[in-house]
């Protein structure tokens, strides 16, 4: 498997208009991906999982792509992880990296793992929010494999819990947001929290993956 949240952390101001926005990724030392892997071991039961690893700043690019009016990020994708495999031999490997949504309400991407708090003045409120994705790639072919959401019942069940509630944010008290978002990566309240919810969402989404 391979594990590609890299800990980068966004602390995200949303304010009545796009001048009341702030963004900024926070590099932190919060060992997300070692969490990613350790749920993917655990949501695999039985079944031997071997991490790859890969060099610092593999998924830059990636992440980061040059403008384009035509991006085709699943080919990105794959061409990447066959770099990363090498020689490594493996039936399929299981990929988790950031993903991205939408703020409910708004056309306001969210991606990744991070924090936001949204509103002005005394009336605002705080979310924690964490938007994974998996992708299975071939070990031969590395063709993306169909997932577990791509069954009719594994669609009506996204369905149902997005209407209750978006599944991808929890809130959290407003002391929760920094004052900087550099202050973020010394937030050890703030470090908890997420971890707590990444693993809640991990334990939820990557089971079905090994079910198949």
């Amino acid at each position: 498997m391979i594990a590609a949240t890299q800990d980068p952390f966004v602390v995200e101001k949303i304010g009545l208009t796009v001048f009341g926005n702030e963004y900024a990724e926070v590099p932190v030392s919060w060992g997300l991906d070692d969490l990613v892997f350790a749920r993917l071991r655990a949501a695999a039961g039985a079944t031997p999982l071997r991490r790859i690893a890969y060099a610092k700043g593999a998924f830059e690019a990636y992440y980061h792509p040059k403008p384009s009016l035509f991006r085709n990020e699943r080919e990105e994708l794959s061409n990447l992880i066959r770099q990363i495999a090498g020689n490594a031999s493996c039936e399929r490997y299981v990929v988790v990296t950031r993903g991205e949504g939408v703020l409910p309400g708004t056309k306001l991407p969210l991606r990744g793992v991070g924090i936001l708090n949204r509103g002005v003045g005394p009336i605002n409120h705080s979310f924690l929010y964490a938007y994974l994705g998996v992708t299975v790639f071939d070990g031969q072919t590395f063709e993306v494999r169909k997932g577990p959401g791509v069954t009719l019942e594994g669609v009506m069940k996204r369905m149902a819990d997005n209407f209750v509630q978006d599944e991808h944010l929890r809130k959290v008290d407003n002391s929760l947001f920094p004052v900087t978002a550099a202050d973020a990566a010394s937030n050890t309240t703030l470090r908890d929290n997420i971890r707590e919810f990444l693993t809640e969402r991990l334990d939820k989404i990557l089971p079905p993956y090994f079910a198949q």
